[in-house]
């Protein structure tokens, strides 16, 4: 059971309404971490900003393969029901998404390991080290790095709020 309400676009804060239309217009649906959000507007406008930022630049299947590992590793099952979905748009497969073993180099190429290492890390320990992180700098630039560091930490911060809220998929 939620400790906080996801409002409906009709009991939200004024303020609150436009950017819960646009998640609407967006998802096609209203999601209950945005509506749940909504009852402090310049949190919602903040994740509503870095999620838009995250989809800006690096490629689906990197951001879809840093957000899905970050949420199978926090157990965040909110997360992982809407991020598996994308991941599979974004073009992986069950297989690989029902694995998210860096070693597993049947289902990865290398790019792929670097992007599952590098989100673990920061997931697990908050750090990544160097090894990685210059690995993953061969094929991402600088923009694309931040947007993918980014992207993790949304999830952790994602996984935090859904958690501490008892947030429930619809």
């Amino acid at each position: 059971m939620p400790y906080v309400s996801p409002l409906s676009l009709d009991d939200a804060p004024e303020k609150s309404k436009s950017l819960l239309k646009a998640i609407k217009e967006k998802f096609g649906k209203s999601l209950n971490l945005f509506s749940t959000l909504a009852h402090q507007l310049d949190v919602l406008g903040g994740v509503t900003q870095l999620n838009a930022g995250v989809h800006a630049d690096l490629p689906d299947k990197y951001r879809e393969l840093a957000y899905y590992k970050a949420s199978h590793l926090n157990s965040c099952d909110y997360c992982s029901h809407y991020h598996r979905v994308a991941a599979q748009k974004a073009g992986l497969s069950n297989a690989q998404l029902d694995s998210m073993n860096a070693e597993a180099t049947e289902l990865f190429d290398d790019k792929e390991i670097a992007v599952l290492r590098y989100s673990q890390q920061l997931t697990e320990n908050a750090n990544d080290d160097d090894k990685t992180a210059n690995r993953v700098k061969q094929f991402l630039n600088d923009k694309q790095l931040a947007t993918l560091a980014a992207t993790v930490a949304l999830a952790n911060f994602a996984k935090r709020v859904n958690h501490g809220l008892g947030i429930e998929l619809p």
